[in-house]
This record gives structure tokens, sequence and C-alpha cells, in this order.
């Protein structure tokens, strides 16, 4: 017992001290100089992605260096590494390279691997250690790293997903490659994707291309290469929504205790409809935050995507000296309208000053001149109206002009430059107090990036997601019918307010036999309702044993957020280390062999694909022709390249696609163009009479007298 409450009393005051750390830091140091120390640098970054329901598996490549610090080969650094993560995300494995080989780390309390670790610093050998510092905070140190060497790191955790009825969003944790002295020149992203996830892309840069390669040991992937000035800003990995009818279901067969994981969609599973009407209305201060104006739009184009239907409208205004309307009446949201509002708008229409009450004033009388039953949404990062006196007469005349009250919902990405307020009692940031005020006194919300862990598309997607309002009273009840379901967890809990287009996440355990049973019940503008579902077993897709991971990294937060008491803290360790899920109480340890780690065999290393040619960029007959095609897989069209060191006579070869069967369903005929070496073909998927084809495999068919040269083709609709 004695030795239980020296190891809580040790790391209650470890976690105590922690709230002194900065984080998203990079630093270098010698441990026996610490004197001697400077910013780190990120030499090489890569990312693996795999879609596992409720989140995304990432795994993190990084290598470190102390580049241009003054250390020299002799001398013997620790590398600390500080950064932050989602609150809900969940780390399950950290490796180490020691040389070639590959340490995959231990788990054990923090007390223990705390210990250990500073006797083997003192030794100077080989260890990296990784904390849980507090709830989205985490610690990694390595050691040694000579002065003009690297040291390489992989650090798993699963990213909560964000979900809607067209796509599912994780951040990219563009947040640690920040921490760089030197920019991280490219950031590459690897993504393994089945039937039910389809068509990756990174929503801030659309441009950026995920280009299908292949490889014997590692498969079928696709990969982007980022370029150093993305980096620099919020980035989000994006994937067409498997939803099918507002409902997501998967489960693993655990034997004892088997694990599904549910996503639901009220809106679409209860087909409630509920028309939307909202003005958009930005105003932007180009000092007050890092988002580029170019990203505003792309995120605001994505998430009116994402949310609004045909049968919705919206409108978009713009603060400047004389405000911009991009139309005089409500504008349909279906697909086409979007693309076309957004064509004609270049970022300069958003001006770099605030205009914030005429912006308002403005949506309000554009409300009340077409139908008065619209909400605005407003998109704001100024701070012209933070003290109480001119927020509240703000409030006073916006609401003088509005009969009835519009709710005013706000996005609020104000993360920098913010001035403070003290009113009654409590302390306001930026326009915290004006917007707080004004979101609840006309029955709207308000949601803040600042401190909140959210990128600026989850924020986005959060004010769309509130404009059909809420389900009161809701519940969501699943059960088997010859059985039950029982440990339930929801990423986004159902005692927050339950949104009709706000997706819910939920996680838990089951027992017997399908088929699945959901019963929702609640009130939807003042009509209750209860509704029940019933799944087949075969409608379910299968995943794997990482599901036990997610469940236990829920209840392990669930026992972190409860008073820590002794039983709790043993309860929380031992719950970890079983499922090698991180803890505050928890560490990841990787030790030379020497000194008791094992070098992992069956760790395969995936940055392994980087450097690697691209698999469909042909190369044959000694590199005289090649053949690139991109995108691909496409689903609209794609740009077949062909490149030759020699000259060649177009009208000596045929160029044809083929399907699986062997059949001819295109053939070309590029435009000779004497001693040419290089041109490109268009495919737009149709056959040769211009009817657009199937989804398959296809293959592009060079032919020659001498010769045929073949290029896979993926066609996704």
């Amino acid at each position: 017992m004695k030795n239980i409450f020296m190891k809580s009393f040790f790391i209650l005051t470890l976690l105590l001290l922690d709230n002194l750390f900065s984080y998203d830091l990079l630093w270098v140091e010698d441990p026996q100089l610490p004197w001697r120390d400077g910013q780190g640098t990120i030499e090489e970054a890569i990312i693996s992605i795999r879609p596992r329901g409720m989140y995304m598996e990432y795994g993190l490549y990084l290598t470190f260096s102390a580049r241009n610090l003054g250390f020299t080969n002799s001398d013997t650094l620790e590398v600390q590494f500080n950064f932050d993560l989602p609150d809900e995300a969940i780390v399950h494995d950290s490796w180490l390279w020691v040389g070639d080989d590959i340490i995959r780390g231990m788990i054990m309390d923090r007390w223990t691997a705390s210990a250990i670790y500073d006797t083997i610093v003192n030794r100077r050998k080989d260890p990296s250690i990784l904390f849980k510092r507090g709830t989205g905070r985490y610690e990694l140190l390595v050691f040694p790293m000579a002065g003009d060497e690297e040291r390489k790191v992989k650090i798993t955790f699963l990213m909560p997903t964000q979900w809607s009825s067209s796509n599912v969003i994780a951040s990219l944790p563009t947040n640690l490659l920040r921490t760089s002295k030197y920019d991280v020149q490219t950031f590459y992203v690897l993504t393994w994707l089945d039937q039910d996830w389809q068509n990756p892309a990174i929503i801030e840069f659309p441009n950026i291309n995920f280009q299908f390669m292949s490889d014997t040991l590692f498969g079928d992937y696709y990969r982007a290469d980022i370029p150093s000035s993305a980096i620099q800003s919020t980035l989000n990995f994006a994937l067409d929504s498997p939803l099918n009818n507002g409902i997501y279901i998967n489960k693993f067969d655990g034997g004892i205790e088997n694990i599904y994981q549910l996503i639901f969609l009220p809106s679409q599973a209860l087909n409630i409809q509920s028309a939307t009407k909202v003005a958009v209305c930005f105003d932007y201060e180009n000092l007050n935050s890092n988002i580029s104006k170019s990203e505003i739009l792309n995120t605001t184009k994505l998430q009116l995507h994402a949310n609004l239907a045909s049968t919705d409208s919206f409108n978009l205004i713009f603060s400047q000296l004389n405000i911009f309307r991009v139309s005089e009446d409500w504008i349909s949201a279906d697909s086409q309208n979007i693309e076309d509002v957004f064509v004609n708008l270049d970022p300069s229409v958003l001006v770099d000053y605030s205009n914030l009450p005429s912006l308002l004033a403005n949506g309000v009388d554009f409300i009340k001149n077409n139908g008065n039953d619209a909400s605005i949404l407003l998109v704001s990062n100024s701070d012209q109206v933070g003290d109480y006196q001119p927020a509240n007469q703000l409030i006073n005349d916006l609401f003088n002009l509005m009969d009835p009250i519009l709710p005013v919902h706000v996005v609020d990405f104000q993360t920098q430059n913010y001035p403070y307020y003290w009113i009654g009692g409590r302390s306001y940031r930026g326009n915290e107090y004006f917007y707080t005020n004004m979101a609840r006194l006309s029955a709207a919300n308000y949601y803040r990036m600042l401190y909140s862990g959210y990128t600026f598309s989850q924020l986005l997607s959060l004010g769309f997601q509130s404009l059909s309002g809420f389900i009161s009273a809701f519940d969501l009840h699943t059960t088997l019918q010859n059985g039950f379901c029982y440990g339930r967890y929801y990423l986004n809990p159902l005692n927050y307010t339950t949104y009709l287009n706000r997706p819910i996440l939920q996680i838990g355990k089951y027992n017997g036999t399908f088929p699945f049973s959901i019963e929702a019940s609640g009130i939807y503008q003042s009509s209750a309702f209860s509704q029940q579902f019933i799944i087949p077993e075969n409608e379910f897709s299968v995943t794997d044993s990482l599901s036990e991971e997610m469940w236990v990294g829920n209840f392990i937060q669930s026992l972190e957020s409860q008073t820590q008491t002794n039983t709790v803290i043993n309860e929380i360790i031992n719950q970890s280390i079983n499922e090698r899920v991180l803890s505050i109480y928890s560490a990841f340890l990787c030790l030379d062999p020497e000194r008791g780690g094992e070098v992992c065999y069956d760790c395969l290393d995936e940055t392994q694909l980087v450097g690697i040619e691209d698999t469909l960029l042909e190369v044959v007959d000694d590199s005289l022709l090649q053949i690139l095609a991109n995108p691909n897989p496409f689903n609209m069209r794609t740009n077949i390249k062909i490149n030759s060191k020699k000259s060649i006579k177009l009208k000596d070869m045929s160029f044809k696609i083929y399907n699986i069967l062997g059949q001819v369903v295109r053939s070309f005929r590029p435009e000779q163009i004497p001693n040419q070496k290089y041109f490109e073909i268009v495919w737009d998927g149709t056959n040769d009479f211009n009817v657009p084809i199937s989804t398959g495999t296809y293959f592009f068919v060079i032919q020659t007298a001498h010769q045929s040269y073949t290029l896979k083709l993926l066609l996704v609709k």
C-alpha cells in the first residue's frame, strides 16, 4: 500500500508541474549542460492514415535534428518534443529507430518509466519516452542524439473525425510540424482505403491530388505530397461519407467482448426535413488569425456542400466599406449553384478591416426583405466591440431592427492579438462578450476557435450543423433483438444539445446475436417522435481489434475526468497497460536492446514508400517511353501524359482503352506533330459513342509495330 501511495503521489505531483510547460515546442539540449540548447528541426515528416469508423488512425513519422545549433558529433543531446492533439485523441503506440532497427515502445506506469529513462539518460544509452501530460497534451523525449545526426520516431494515434452527410473529416497535425526551426519542405501523406472509404482530399487545397499507387509489400494506397507553404495553415483530410440513409455501423467480434461503432445522422436517418435559409456574413481582420482568405472561402464552399441540400437556401455577405452581397435573392443550395458562386469569388472579397455593425445590419435587412424566416451565421475574427458598453448597445440596435428576433450564430476564429476585458467578474477575449450574449439572446450558438482544439473547418461545420435546430429530450438506445448492448460512449456526448444535422458517434459493446436494433426518440419543433431501425448483420462493416483500443481509450478518458483516487488511478494504469493505450499515468518507453528493449521485426516502416517512383509511371524499354495518368483514380476526367526520349511517329501507333474483358471501349487519334516527343490525351470516362461507362479498372494501351505499353486506370463514380 505504501508503494502504491508513493507512486500516486509522485504522478499527481508531476501532473501539477506539467501545467507549467508550454506546448507545441521542439527543443534540443545537452542534459549535462542545459544552457546549451535551441529549437530543433524536423527533417522529414510522413503520415499514414487508415479510416477506422469514428476515428482515423494516424501513424506520424518524424525525423529530428539539431541543424545549425552549433553542436558537434561529440555532443550528446536530448530531443524534447511537446505537442497538442485533440482532447478525444487516443495514442496507442510509439517507435524509436536505433540504427536501422525499429524498437517498439513498452508501456508501463509513468513512475517506473520515468525512473528508468532518467537512469539511462545519465548513462547515455538509447531510450525514448512518451508521456500524456494532461488532456490533449503530450511530451516525447529522445536520447541521445549527436549534434550532427538525426533521430527517427513514430507516434501512432487515433484522431477523432467529424461526419456530415457527404464527408468524413479529420484534422492533420500540422501544428506539430510548425515546431520545426526550419520549415518542413514536404509533408507526405499516405492512406489505405477500402470500398467504404473513397476519394481522399485535402479540404483547404483541393488541387493537391492523391495518386493511386501499389506496392508488393504494402498493397494499394494513395499518396499526396503537401508543400511547405500549405503546412503553415490548418489542413483537414477528407473522405466521402459512407453513411447509408444516415447510418453507418461496424463491428468487431472479440469472442467474449464484441464491439460496435455507430454513426447516426438524425436528419437523414429519421427523414426529418427542415429547409434551412442562412445568410453567411464574413468579417475579417488580417492580423487576428493565421487563417488565410483562400482557406475561408474554400472551407465555406465545402461546408455548404456538406450541410445544405437543394431544398435549402443561402447568401454570402462580406464586410467592406460598402457591404457586398453575392446576391439580392436567396440562392438555392444545389451543388451547381454553390460551385457557380465560388467560381466568381476572389479572396480579395475579404477586406483586411472590420465593418461588423454595418455587416450585421445588412444581413438583417436582407433577411427581412426576403421572407424574414432565416438565420445569420457570422464568421468573424474581429474584436472591435469587445467591451460591454458598445457590445450591449450594438445588440440592442440589432434587435430593434428585427421582428421577430432572428437567430445569430457565431463562428469566432480569432486566435491572436485579442484584447482582454474584465466584465461581471470574469475575463473576456476579443468580441467574446458580444458574441456570447448576442447568440444567447437570439436563441443561437457561439463557437470559438481559441483554446477549443477545433480547426476552422470543424468550427464552421458546427456552425452550419446548428442551423436546423436541435432535438429536445433526445434519446438513442441500441440493443440486439437477441441480446443487449452496454458500455456505450459518445464522441459527442448526448448531455450536450443534439442537433438535427449533427451526427451522433457512439461506441459500445454487445452480447448476443443479430439483428441490431436502434431506437431514436425525442421532440423536434414541438412534435414527438420515436422510430426503430433493425440492422441485419450483413449490413455491418467488419473492423479489427483496434476497436478495443478505441473503447478502452474512451473508458480511460472517462476515468481521467473523475476524482482521482488511488482506486481510479490503478484502474487507469491497468487498462492502459493491458490495451497499450496511453494515459496520464502511463508512458511508452523505447529501450535499446542492451537495456531490455526488443527489436520489432514485424513493424513495417511505411516511410520506405516515400522516394519510390510512382508505380503509375510506366517506364519501359530502358525508359525510352513514359506514361502517367493524373489524377488516377479519377471520376470526371484524367490526363494521360506520354513522354519519349526519341521523336515518335503517331501514325505508326495506336492508343486504346480496354476493359478487364479485353474489349476496346475507347480509341484515340492524337494529331500528328513532326518530331513530337511529348503529348497528352484526355479521357472523360466515356466510350467511343460518348456514353459514360461504369466504375471499374481499365487499361490504356499504346501499340507500336514492335511493342505495347500498358497503364492501369481506375474509374470511380
